[in-house]
């Protein structure tokens, strides 16, 4: 499966449920329409896909790969980042990873 579709796919699931709050995160950098020569950082190098908090306030971080992709040395890092924190971090090669990682059962959803 594709990366994209796999995200679109954990995306529709984790946001019927009301226990968790969750968003899409894109890395990388551009120039302003108004052609200005300063570059703008999205984000960090290494910040995951999705980032999120299921209740009660545990903080979750998901990095997608389709099933030969691979983790980047700079994502591994903020991995271990995240963890040490207290934060829950999922590399997902599919929805039931996600599952697993959070913790929760797809049968019982809490729906919006």
């Amino acid at each position: 499966m594709k990366e994209a579709i796999l995200q679109a796919e954990i995306r529709l699931a984790l946001g019927r449920r009301a226990d968790i709050m969750m968003f899409r995160i894109n890395v990388g950098k551009f120039r302003p329409l108004d052609g200005g020569e300063r570059v703008i950082q999205s984000a960090p190098e290494g910040t995951p896909d999705l980032l999120g908090v299921i209740t009660p306030g545990r903080a979750f971080a998901i990095e997608v790969k389709a099933q030969r992709g691979k983790q980047r040395q700079v994502q591994a890092a903020w991995q271990v980042a995240w963890e040490r924190r207290g934060g829950i971090y999922i590399l997902a090669r599919s929805l039931t990873d996600v599952y697993k990682g959070l913790d929760i059962n797809p049968q019982t959803a809490v729906c919006v």
